[in-house]
């Protein structure tokens, strides 16, 4: 098993379908037609065949070709578009796993070889694996703008900046006997000091490219009856929690899933908070708190009808340490003292006031998550490798040209080294091998 084998994988999902694609890749592509008594067409051309195995007809197909290296691996593929029968589909895959220098592809192979043979970069893997698992508009929409070098372009910009001021100082280095003029230098500080101040701005971005890439998790906690499963009813538009009068109804965590304003979220009741002897609620309420702690929004609801409701907020509050949102439910049954200005008062039973909460929580979301103009950091690693050269180079700063031009050099080979790392144009291997394997066997 090598990269020189030809590889193949069915590369649409399992199960019955009206069609089926099955991917060949690599130098004897061309030949697999030629196996089940068809020819292959021309490069960039298709052909309707027959296929068979013996003197058997198995399928009628559409049959591609793209040689090398005008295709998507850079290697020759051939692409057999049959029918979704399961029969059809083993007999087809049991042919040429007999075959020898075919084997069954691993999981991204067939990115990866695109990716070995120069046909994209490793921001590119990355978002093409992030637009096949996008579930919104938002999520696909950055997963191009990844794909098409929103991050890449900048990322190149720096490195070659980068490279050339390395340059200039290992040429100081190899003639030790000569003095930097000092407007080279001063130009040299101030490219390296845009270059910091540019990857600042980057990183300044409250997480936005990977709230949107991985979702949002909103939290509501609160009392025992604050209405917190009638607001997840209210904002799922269905029953997904029971609601009941009766205190610590709620003994575990339930979810919905949402999309609001393109961007994932996850809303989580969690069992009310009180004093409890109880083991069983005891429980929900350590794993309410424990949701809290890892939720990106905490949603804080009280009885807004009870004469206790601040003493209720100010005990959880201190428990979990904050909440984003306070909200003073059953405002129709009348209010009880003053809200704070930034409360959200409202009756989970009013559908509009339920909308005015979903409201809220979009303008809570967005600006987190809200993609600029500008390059998107989706990954944590792509965050690091930036906090990595942003301090290298500050690093570099620090030293004298004139002095220590080679402790200089280091700090921006450095630099540079973490830039390459986000495109992959530095040995990587554990974090291809990683990266990869996320794909299905097809892709």
């Amino acid at each position: 098993m090598t990269s020189v084998d030809t590889i193949f994988a069915v590369a649409t999902p399992p199960g019955r379908s009206a069609i089926s694609v099955i991917r060949i890749s690599g130098s004897q592509a061309g030949d697999a037609p030629a196996l089940f008594a068809a020819s292959c067409p021309a490069a960039g051309q298709f052909r309707v065949a027959r296929l068979r195995v013996g003197d058997k007809v198995i399928d009628e197909v559409v049959i591609l070709f793209m040689a090398a290296p005008h295709s998507s691996t850079g290697e020759h593929v051939c692409e057999i578009h049959c029918h979704g029968s399961i029969a059809v589909r083993q007999l087809i895959l049991d042919k040429l796993a007999q075959t020898t220098g075919f084997r069954l592809a691993h999981a991204g192979e067939f990115t990866r070889r695109a990716f070995m043979n120069d046909k994209m970069d490793l921001l590119a893997v990355e978002g093409l694996a992030d637009m096949i698992e996008a579930e919104t508009p938002q999520q696909l929409y950055q997963a191009w703008s990844q794909i098409d070098g929103a991050l890449r372009g900048p990322v190149t910009k720096w490195r070659a900046g980068l490279v050339s001021v390395a340059s200039q100082l290992e040429a100081l280095i190899d003639f030790a006997d000569e003095d930097l003029p000092a407007h080279l230098e001063t130009k040299l500080r101030q490219q390296t000091a845009a270059l910091i101040t540019d990857i600042a701005i980057i990183l300044d971005d409250n997480r936005a490219g990977e709230l949107t890439r991985d979702g949002v998790v909103v939290a509501l906690v609160g009392p025992v009856n604050a209405g917190k499963s009638t607001i997840l009813n209210g904002l799922a538009g269905r029953a997904a929690a029971i609601v009941s009068d009766q205190a610590g109804t709620t003994r575990d965590i339930v979810s919905v899933r949402l999309d609001i304003h393109g961007v994932p979220t996850q809303i989580l009741d969690t069992a009310g908070l009180r004093d409890t002897p109880g083991t069983i609620e005891a429980e929900g309420i350590r794993r309410s708190l424990e949701a809290a702690q890892h939720a990106d929004l905490v949603i804080l609801v009280v009885d807004g009808s009870s004469s206790h409701w601040s003493e209720d907020a100010d005990d959880i509050t201190g428990r979990m340490g904050h909440a984003d949102l306070l909200i003073l439910n059953k405002t129709d049954k009348g209010m009880t003292g003053t809200a704070p200005p930034e409360a959200i008062l409202l009756s989970a039973k009013n559908d509009k006031d339920i909308t005015k909460l979903m409201a809220r929580l979009g303008d809570m979301i967005m600006p987190h998550n809200q993609v600029q103009n500008h390059a998107v950091i989706t990954r944590l690693r792509h965050r690091q490798s930036l906090v990595d050269a942003h301090d290298a180079l500050h690093a570099g700063l620090q030293h004298d040209f004139h002095q220590v031009p080679e402790l200089a050099a280091e700090d921006f080979r450095q630099a540079a080294v973490a830039l390459g790392r986000i495109t992959g144009d530095v040995d990587v291997e554990e974090l291809l091998g990683q990266i990869f394997s996320s794909f299905c066997i097809g892709k």
